[in-house]
């Protein structure tokens, strides 16, 4: 096996923001269809990830082998639903953040408020300019939320 094919499996994480290019009154439909499109494709391909969609923004962790994750990332681009994407961070990584989901999203409502209050981004949510480390501690914060909303829907 030569060196890039197996580099090319290698469990990669990329992390992006885009900005939503939606008209507002089509955004829940529009990321309705996203969900639904990227499980039945993401499944074939072993990506998994954590989509967050808030106050005009997509926020995005794909994991998965690296070129899957690469071109996913380049139909994301190619996407007109996104907008002045940027790479907050991408890389190999030891293990899924986000493999419970083939893919989720979060429209974060006025209650979730705290996750952006606990992680310091306390002015306009301008995820383009976070950093790797924090737009992942981001993402976790919204990954934990949905497990205790989840497990408190069980009891």
């Amino acid at each position: 096996m030569s060196a890039i094919s197996s580099s090319s499996r290698a469990l990669h994480r990329l992390i992006y923001a885009s900005r939503v290019a939606i008209p507002a009154a089509d955004v829940e439909h529009e990321v309705g269809a996203i969900i639904r499109a990227s499980i039945r494709n993401n499944r074939e391909h072993a990506l998994t990830g954590l989509l967050l969609v808030h106050d005009g923004w997509f926020v995005q962790a794909l994991e998965g082998p690296a070129q899957a994750v690469m071109e996913r990332y380049g139909r994301i681009v190619d996407d007109p639903r996104h907008a002045d994407a940027k790479v907050l961070a991408a890389g190999p990584a030891e293990a899924r953040e986000f493999g419970d989901w083939n893919m989720c999203a979060r429209d974060m409502s006025a209650a979730d408020e705290a996750i952006l209050d606990a992680l310091a981004l306390r002015a306009a949510f301008q995820p383009a300019g976070l950093s790797g480390p924090s737009a992942l501690r981001l993402l976790r914060a919204v990954r934990g939320i949905q497990e205790r909303t989840q497990l408190s829907g069980l009891g």
